[in-house]
């Protein structure tokens, strides 16, 4: 099913199409009377066609990384590749090309030509170079800091610990500090000539205060200087099906937070498929302006799949995926599946390209 939103990744498609259609018509008017004597020449001329057919899906992405980047056609292809639900965009890029050079064969030649090697190159090679280009496109241009939510939630955690954290913060330039609420008018007076924002954990981990405490908890936070608020769902009431209580809670927290951004925590590991697509639904519903995996404190982290299934729920919104996020390539894969915020411990090795030995 295509989505009112979706339609413009067709438009977006453009630079694509034409791009494999010229590789064609290279193939058959302009190489046809050196083939396969000048083999190297033609497939020289293929090859270059080749590497710039993502240039123009990524040049108009330049100027929206990273804000917006789920909705723009080059990164939806990313995750494409690994649905189901949009595999027809992949059939119509990798079939129309095919399609047109067999119809411009009939019409110009009367027959079907010759091999069409730059066709065949294209839509066998068009997806996995798409992915090879934005995989070193997005190392050079965006902003990976700008994912993070660099964070340190241990309940053994001291002032040297946060210093840390804010220090690290601080020369990184990361989005956020996520810190318990004791620390947040520490974070906040410590950030305040800063970008770094400050968020906050609120009925963190188990997610079963009441919603009075849970409010008064967020009311406090704002009070303190929090800039951001990953409130922890009823997880009892997701798994009996109590989505109307769900939604309640959240938009009472939603109102206290008024513009300051809500991620609502699902802890994922506790919930199946069905009910982590529901209960993103409810919280989208009730104003969040997340969804997040997972409190670290939970049986699991993030996985690809719950990131999936968030994302698509979301269709543009913020998804964050938390905990297990330890190497650039888990990094990737998490933006590659929609996710638009990092929750971890270990956003320094990240941007640094290392492996992290960190629990969250």
């Amino acid at each position: 099913v295509l989505y009112e939103k979706n339609l413009k990744y067709f438009a977006m498609a453009v630079p694509v199409f034409i791009v494999g259609n010229l590789i064609d018509l290279f193939d058959r008017f302009v190489f046809a009377s050196f083939y396969p004597t000048q083999f190297s020449i033609q497939s020289s001329v293929f090859i270059i066609g080749i590497l710039i057919l993502p240039l123009g899906g990524s040049l108009l992405i330049l100027s929206k990384y990273p804000a917006g980047v789920l909705e723009e056609f080059m990164y939806t292809l990313m995750r494409v590749f690994k649905t189901k639900r949009m595999v027809i965009t992949r059939l119509f890029l990798d079939a129309t090309p095919l399609i047109l050079g067999i119809i411009l064969s009939l019409v110009f030649l009367n027959n079907f030509g010759t091999a069409h090697l730059g066709t065949l190159v294209f839509v066998v090679s068009a997806g996995p170079l798409i992915k090879l280009y934005l995989s070193i496109f997005r190392r050079l241009f965006m902003k990976l800091n700008k994912y993070i939510d660099h964070t340190y939630l241990k309940a053994f955690g001291m002032k040297e610990d946060i210093d840390t954290l804010l220090d690290e913060a601080l020369t990184y330039d990361f989005k956020s500090v996520c810190v318990n609420p004791t620390w947040v008018s520490y974070a906040a007076e410590s950030l305040k000539r800063s970008e770094v924002l400050v968020c906050t954990v609120i009925g963190f981990p188990l997610g079963a205060s009441t919603t009075k405490t849970k409010v008064y908890e967020t009311e406090d936070a704002i009070r303190n200087g929090a800039d951001e608020i990953d409130m922890v769902i009823n997880v009892g009431w997701v798994k009996a099906g109590k989505f109307d209580d769900v939604e309640a809670e959240i938009k009472a927290i939603k109102t206290v937070c008024n513009t300051h951004t809500l991620k609502v925590i699902l802890e994922t590991c506790y919930l199946t498929k069905e009910e982590i697509r529901a209960a993103s639904v409810a919280a989208f519903k009730a104003g969040a302006d997340f969804v997040k995996t997972s409190t670290g404190f939970g049986t699991g982290g993030a996985t690809l799949e719950a990131v999936t299934i968030m994302a698509d729920v979301a269709k543009g919104r913020g998804v964050k995926a938390s905990g297990g996020v330890k190497t650039r390539e888990d990094f990737e894969m998490m933006v590659e599946a929609g996710a638009t915020r990092i929750g971890t411990s270990s956003g320094v090795s990240l941007v640094k390209g290392e492996t992290s030995d960190s629990e969250y």
